[in-house]
């Protein structure tokens, strides 16, 4: 279960929560669309939900985990894993880098750089965005984000520095950490859609 091979249950399973996220988004949007109009709010949820795919593409190798397709392909020469995706790509060799230098250990493998800072793109928008909203209400895009509850606000830092300590100070859970986004992107998903429930069950009940 801990191994980093691309078959691995992590792999497929933040693969899967990938693509319910992105249907839970997609869902979020068409509900939005229809109740409001092609708004503020529907351009967050096509925000996520396009994020969410992009997730997904990265994670299967844009579809060459399944059909086996990148062999003749220019793209797999220039990518760590062999593999079409953008986050291993070795930037390294396409700049002709000093073998063992300084940056060459971060640009061997896209990913270095790239996947931390995905993850900190989504708590940006998850955790510290919503955490300051009423200081900076002024910005109508700002007001329209639907962000999830504090309690989620919570278990994503608390987890995110419990995981970022392990993998310091104990062994390597990577992995982990990738499915562990994943499957917070699905409660963020969850989390609004019961915080919109909610306001239309109020609503309905003041009219």
């Amino acid at each position: 279960m801990l191994t980093n091979d691309e078959s691995s249950f992590f792999e497929i399973l933040s693969a899967v929560a990938w693509v319910i996220a992105t249907y839970l988004f997609f869902n979020l949007l068409r509900k939005q669309v229809k109740l409001e109009g092609l708004g503020k709010k529907a351009y967050w949820f096509a925000f996520y939900m396009l994020l969410s795919f992009f997730a997904f593409g990265e994670e299967i190798s844009w579809g060459d985990h399944l059909f086996d397709y990148s062999h003749d392909l220019e793209i797999i020469k220039i990518n760590a894993q062999k593999e079409t995706n953008l986050h291993n790509i070795n930037l390294s060799n396409l700049l002709s880098l000093e073998k063992d230098g300084v940056m060459d250990a971060y640009l061997k493998n896209l990913g270095n750089l790239l996947t931390p800072l995905f993850y900190l793109v989504l708590a940006f928008f998850w955790v510290f965005l919503p955490a300051i909203k009423r200081w900076i209400s002024g910005f109508s895009i700002i007001n329209a984000m639907p962000s999830p509850s504090t309690g989620f606000m919570l278990f994503f830092v608390v987890h995110a520095i419990m995981f970022i300590f392990i993998d310091y100070a104990l062994f390597n859970v990577g992995q982990v950490f990738e499915m562990f986004i994943s499957l917070a992107t699905i409660a963020v998903a969850l989390d609004i859609l019961k915080a919109n429930a909610q306001a239309q069950a109020i609503e309905r009940e003041n009219s």
